[in-house]
């Protein structure tokens, strides 16, 4: 019996899948573990491998969006008859099309009467960098394919034509944001703390460790984070049906801002691991998110999260939970200011945090009780390296 090749589910919220490239021909010989073709979710590129040994049917085109659980192709015996499947009805493509979390690459344009754009991946990153729509591009390529050149040349017209004002589409990464977001708003009781730090030793120790390796405060505060989450179990937990779920395990999601949005990898069982360790991890995390190479293990299964603005100059915010999570920290920036210090006034470095949770989880009280753990660690950063 030939076996099935379908479209995985990367995540719990996934639904649905582009397929962008084949890596083997229709009716080559494959074995089982190889390569045979790539997809995109609205997280990652993932590579699918031949689950047997055999001949290859392709079914699902290139280009091609499928809800999870279809049938991309076949590997079966030499002569063997494959079944031809039936394409998802239009209710059943309509309830695949919300996307998961957040995206690297965003999946083909939908055409109003041909389903879905037959674009290049690299024509499709063009265009979303450019906020075109794909089905206002004529495609040169093979079968009506639009191809890089096309877009380059739309852009030219563009340019020459008078500017209207510039729509871009809410599809992708955008919209997967937009929907998440929403839904946490909805479906959790958030409150958010505030507390004002002294970070002026802070700053000092990391001066002091830069001169043995690269260390971002966010590495710092992810430590303290890991360390504090020890001392309060009901911040790193979740709600699952009726029980709520304290989880043994500390893995810190770090937002980290991509050009069309955002995308929360994770730093697993941060709280076993050494500074050095937080920093190497976070550096290479961040680069290979902004480069599209993440994997689907390491962009899921966070238990707490950490989003930090103050590069941007912000001082304080409410971050919006990151589900199914009981909450998120949000890191101001560090400003030299008089404050309080040992009965005088005096120049400190002060940082503000700000502590948003689901109060379904966890009541007010514990929830500042970790928030003054973390500020301790903060302000005495020994206990973050002890």
């Amino acid at each position: 019996m030939a076996t099935e090749i379908k479209m995985p589910k990367l995540g719990m919220a996934m639904r649905q899948g582009v397929v962008t490239k084949w890596l083997k021909e229709d009716g080559a010989t494959v074995k089982e573990g190889e390569p045979l073709l790539e997809i995109e979710s609205e997280k990652i590129t993932y590579q699918i491998e031949a689950p047997a040994s055999g001949i290859l049917h392709r079914v699902a085109q290139e280009e091609e969006t499928l809800p999870v659980g279809a049938i991309l192709g076949y590997i079966a015996a030499p002569g063997e008859a494959v079944p031809k499947p039936e394409k998802p009805s239009a209710p059943e493509a309509e309830a695949a099309a919300p996307a998961a979390e957040a995206v690297t690459q965003a999946p083909a344009a939908r055409s109003p009467d041909k389903g879905f754009v037959r674009a290049s991946p690299v024509a499709r990153r063009l265009a979303r960098e450019h906020g075109i729509d794909l089905r206002q591009v004529k495609g040169t390529g093979p079968g009506g394919r639009i191809v890089e050149k096309d877009v380059r040349a739309f852009l030219e017209a563009q340019k020459a034509a008078p500017a209207p004002a510039r729509a871009v589409p809410f599809t992708g990464m955008r919209r997967t944001i937009a929907r998440r977001m929403t839904e946490s708003l909805q479906t959790m009781a958030q409150v958010t703390l505030f507390t004002e730090v002294d970070v002026t030793e802070l700053v000092r120790l990391r001066e002091r460790l830069r001169r043995e390796f690269e260390l971002t405060y966010t590495d710092l505060i992810i430590k303290a984070v890991a360390r504090a989450l020890e001392k309060h179990p009901r911040l790193n937990a979740s709600l699952a049906g009726d029980e709520i779920r304290q989880h043994e395990e500390i893995h810190i999601g770090v937002a980290v801002a991509l050009e069309e949005g955002l995308i929360v990898p994770v730093i697993r069982n941060a709280n076993q691991k050494s500074l050095r360790e937080i920093a190497q991890e976070t550096k290479d995390l961040a680069q290979r998110a902004r480069e599209g190479r993440l994997s689907v293990d390491e962009v899921t299964g966070s238990t707490f999260s950490v989003t930090n603005l103050g590069g941007y100059g912000i001082d304080g915010f409410t971050p919006i939970i990151n589900p199914p999570e009981a909450a998120i920290l949000g890191v101001g920036r560090i400003v030299e200011k008089p404050a309080a210090y040992r009965g005088q006034v005096a120049l400190r470095h002060m940082m503000v945090l700000s502590l948003t949770f689901d109060h379904r989880i966890v009541d007010g009280a514990p929830a500042a009780a970790f928030l003054r753990t973390v500020a301790e660690m903060l302000e005495m950063p020994f206990l973050i390296v002890a």
